[in-house]
């Protein structure tokens, strides 16, 4: 039987068609290529079952990889860089054997090198699905280790300076080293989806941490990061044109990149700490697609219709409470897009301008020059606008000139920084807003968090003790049926993948005008706002658990703080 006719049939054990096996096995790899590769990055083969068809027919064990179980004396033998270079994994060593993983069987080179790389030592080949193989080695050896030992030889040529390395790689030769690693570290975080970078000095190591989804993780790094803290840093300053001569005080900086997933906007900022200068990465996209429509907010039907409402009105003002990273820009940005339009005149002043908008006249906050929220509104009201945007309102003097705004005939939009809706009342009357002014132009306090929804790819039922429920106050049918991720590659293990909103809409009615002037606490404008129809966020949640979308555990973690002062008050 020739080669051809046992790639036909090692497909066809993996479940495909005649058909689809012959196309397949006469794939030609490129120059350099190799087939294994073309015909999973195809995607039409199940990566596992071709693995283990593969093991079977070249007379290897199949393996199932997990870092866990990996002995990690052994993953010196091989160098990182070829490791990386040949996706290859040395397992176990044991006398004279030593135990080596590949998903390509095919890679006959990458066979020769690595007997020569052990010295003669024996090589006992095992098969493994690419994947956990592929994310074994990151999670062993760590994002970047592939160029961490050629940084390593950089650094030996000097005195043992670290200031002098610094120097050295973060020059504006695009094959230093350094600028490998840490275009490494930010690919990495792109394709993790993550939308904050930080980057921080320990007192024995330098940790480097991605937010994905909400939640921090901490990456893999290679050992003795550390003695390359400056290096790295002051290679992502030089990236965001800081002065990186100044380390005793905060800098803030951009750097605009593109990749495969288009432009992404990212902000740099750096603090002095004790142990060295730590920098955070923020993340934009720039993506041009990217849709401001109503509908991606995903509120319920009520409170979509209580929005669009609230959008037609011709003055007045509407708030977007909650923390920072809890999405109240892209809710801003929604509404502006459902009111854009030829007739009307949008002006926003940020800090910074996230997102662009098409037809809309934007303004970044700069105050080492004196544009200020306040200076800028003012000088957007000159400019005699329909609508307004203040990207967030901090003191006394913004709030002012907005309520003003809205008096004058101006529907504005503006952010605060609370923990529910309710709270923006008593926030503003703290800022010394009179009463009466705030219940005669505000129209509404929305307040939102951001939740992490079920990965799709792990999915399943999932069943909660009645004891538990009703220690929460979860108003949940005993008939429902509620789902949970399992953990699975696609979502890290943690059984989420992306996220989504929820809200509390306190529309400010008669009832809560009256309230307000009296100046009641919190708390009763909070019941008034309930009896009359508001729904919390929490309640909020668990609409989202019951629609399948969320877990449980995720609602009763973004909601318990606002559910312990409520009960405070």
């Amino acid at each position: 039987m020739n080669s051809r006719k046992i790639l036909v049939q090692v497909l066809q054990e993996t479940g495909l068609e005649e058909n689809d096996a012959t196309e397949l096995a006469a794939l030609q790899p490129p120059p350099g290529g190799s087939w294994t590769v073309e015909v999973l990055n195809s995607g039409r083969v199940d990566e596992a079952r071709l693995a283990e068809q593969l093991a079977r027919s070249f007379h290897n064990p199949f393996v199932q990889i997990e870092a866990d179980g990996i002995d990690r004396k052994s993953l010196g033998l091989l160098p990182s860089r070829f490791v990386f270079k040949h996706h290859l994994l040395p397992l176990s060593e044991n006398e004279n054997t030593v135990r080596v993983a590949t998903y390509d069987v095919f890679n006959l080179v990458a066979r020769r090198l690595t007997s020569q790389q052990l010295k003669g030592k024996n090589v006992e080949w095992v098969v493994a699905p690419r994947s956990p193989l592929l994310r074994a080695i990151k999670s062993l050896y760590g994002v970047g280790a592939e160029t961490f030992e050629e940084i390593l030889l950089t650094a030996r040529h000097y005195d043992g300076e670290e200031r002098d390395v610094a120097q050295d790689i973060t020059g504006d030769s695009p094959e230093a080293s350094v600028v490998k690693f840490v275009n490494q570290i930010i690919r990495e975080a792109i394709q993790e989806r993550a939308t904050d970078i930080h980057v921080e000095p320990l007192e024995n190591d330098l940790r480097i941490r991605y937010r994905i989804d909400g939640i921090l993780h901490e990456v893999a790094v290679p050992g003795q990061l550390r003695v390359l803290q400056s290096a790295i840093i002051s290679r992502l300053k030089v990236m965001a044109h800081m002065d990186i001569a100044e380390r005793r005080l905060p800098q803030d900086g951009r750097i605009n990149l593109n990749t495969h997933q288009g432009a992404i906007d990212v902000r740099v900022s750096t603090i002095p700490t004790v142990n060295g200068e730590s920098i955070s990465l923020r993340l934009l996209s720039r993506n041009e697609s990217l849709s401001f429509a109503l509908d991606r907010l995903g509120m319920s039907d009520a409170q979509m219709k209580m929005i669009r409402a609230l959008l037609q009105e011709p003055n007045g003002i509407i708030l977007v409470t909650g923390p920072t990273g809890s999405g109240k820009s892209t809710s801003l940005y929604c509404f502006l897009s459902s009111i854009n339009a030829v007739s009307r005149r949008i002006i926003t002043i940020e800090e910074p301008v996230e997102y662009r908008l098409a037809g809309v006249s934007q303004i970044e906050v700069k105050s080492e020059i004196g544009l200020t929220f306040a200076n800028g509104l003012r000088a957007i009201l000159r400019q005699d606008p329909n609508i307004v945007m203040v990207g967030e309102i901090r003191d006394f003097e913004t709030a002012e000139i907005a309520i003003r705004a809205a008096m004058t005939g101006h529907l504005v939009f503006s952010t605060l920084h609370t923990n529910d809706a309710v709270s923006g009342i008593t926030r503003l009357l703290d800022m010394g807003i009179e009463p009466f002014l705030l219940a005669s132009v505000v129209r509404c306090f929305l307040a939102q968090r951001l939740v992490r929804t079920i990965c799709p790819d792990c999915k399943a039922e999932a069943s909660y003790l009645p004891e538990y429920l009703r220690e929460i106050n979860a108003p949940i049918p005993a008939d429902s049926k509620l789902y949970r991720g399992k953990g699975c590659e696609h979502c890290r293990q943690t059984g989420y993948r992306g996220r989504m909103a929820i809200y509390e809409v306190c529309v400010v009615n008669e009832n809560l005008r009256r309230l307000i002037i009296r100046k009641e606490p919190g708390s009763v404008l909070k019941q008034r706002a309930a009896m009359d129809g508001m729904d919390t966020l929490r309640q909020d949640g668990w609409r989202r658990v019951l629609l399948g979308q969320t877990t449980v555990e995720e609602v009763v973690r973004v909601t318990q703080q606002d559910e312990a002062l409520a009960e405070t008050e």
